[in-house]
């Protein structure tokens, strides 16, 4: 019989190739033995039955094959939630979380946040601010399905419906907030097999070099914002100047951006 230590010490050395194999043998070990991530230190000699093994080691083979962690169990912490998610929306980054808290700072009565996927912009800044209206969009179905059931996992009242950008919006929002696909084909082809193989290609890519839904959004925007109404975007770190330049072409003249934790220019303020 194999006691906890003896599986964790086993993950460990599996997982050796992840970037932090400790906090994925945690989240593993948690996730099919029912325990607290701070506790299994605690727990270090219960036995594991053979169920929860079984689990534990179908999880480890789907990871070797890249599959991502948050899609193996199905669900993501993102900014005191707890997000589902699953192949047809993009896995939320630490990096969406900055965006998050520069919001819920700011006075403003409503928000449309464009491109919601797993809906965890939007599901996260009413969790802070019940008393803002928020709407979200999407062009897949699938999204906004899966938006919708986080919302109601989260207990936060969004309204969720599917727009191509702004073809289905009817009201004007004092914030429109946006992470979009912004990441040009010949990138795409680069990066990691676990986003590649895994992650919906359409939240992802996007054309004219990964500028096609900025424009968009900031040619269309005016008509749907309230008179002093703010846009956030999250950018590709090499997209500023070229996003400025498409909002002063707008009409747009108070432009802001700020670093993420790296130092790469990660969030635009526009108004």
């Amino acid at each position: 019989m194999k006691t906890i230590r003896h599986i964790y010490n086993n993950l460990i050395n599996e997982l050796s190739y992840v970037d932090n194999p400790k906090n994925e043998t945690e989240i593993i070990i948690s996730e099919y033995c029912k325990i607290p991530k701070q506790e299994i230190y605690l727990c270090f000699d219960n036995i594991i039955n053979a169920p929860e093994e079984n689990q534990i080691y179908s999880a480890v083979h789907r990871r070797q094959n890249n599959e991502p962690l948050q899609y193996i169990i199905g669900y993501t912490e993102f900014f005191d939630c707890k997000i589902s998610v699953n192949g047809s929306v993009l896995i939320p980054r630490p990096e969406t979380e900055y965006l998050v808290e520069m919001i819920t700072k700011a006075r403003f009565n409503s928000l449309l946040d464009v491109g919601t996927g797993s809906g965890c912009i939007a599901i996260s800044v009413k969790k802070k601010r019940h008393e803002i209206l928020v709407d979200a969009i999407d062009i897949s179905e699938k999204a906004i399905q899966t938006a919708r059931s986080n919302a109601e996992q989260n207990k936060t009242k969004v309204s969720f419906f599917v727009s191509d950008v702004f073809k289905n919006v009817k009201k004007n929002y004092d914030v429109i907030v946006s992470n979009p696909p912004y990441i040009p084909l010949n990138e795409y082809e680069e990066l990691s097999p676990e986003i590649i193989n895994f992650e919906p290609k359409n939240a992802l890519i996007a054309e004219e070099d990964g500028m096609y839904f900025y424009k968009k959004i900031l040619n269309e925007a005016k008509e749907y914002l309230t008179d002093n109404g703010v846009i956030y975007f999250e950018i590709g770190y090499n997209l500023a100047e070229r996003i400025k330049e498409a909002a002063i072409q707008n009409g747009f003249d108070k432009i802001e951006v700020f670093k993420d934790l790296n130092g790469f220019d990660r969030i635009m303020r526009i108004h």
